[in-house]
């Protein structure tokens, strides 16, 4: 149950922020307006961090981790002037999901 909750408040606090970072080739979006890749979690974040690095974006990478059947991997920036806090990579039940956290107003 606290892992729902936990993705309810993620999920909430994912805001529309323009990303300026370049995807991993097959990644697209679905119905819900949500990035899937088409590629697994280690290989999405593989290419994100290699992606970080090439744009000179300091973040500190924290995972993965897996916890009740969810993994995750989290990119915080360190960057001020990034439209993003965060890049959350999930896979959940096969599928490999990409969300901007959008940084908040000053």
């Amino acid at each position: 149950m606290r892992s729902i909750v936990l993705l309810l408040v993620l999920w909430g606090a994912i805001a529309e922020a323009a990303p300026d970072v370049r995807m991993p080739p097959g990644t697209r979006t679905d119905g819900s307006g949500q990035l899937v890749s088409g590629r697994g979690l280690r290989e999405t974040t593989d290419f994100i961090a290699r992606e970080l690095d090439r744009k000179g974006i300091v973040v500190r990478k924290i995972g993965p981790y897996r916890s009740r059947g969810i993994e995750l991997t989290r990119f915080l920036s360190e960057t001020p002037s990034t439209p993003w806090l965060a890049i959350h990579v999930t896979r959940s039940a096969g599928k490999t999901m990409i969300f901007f956290v959008g940084r908040p107003a000053s």
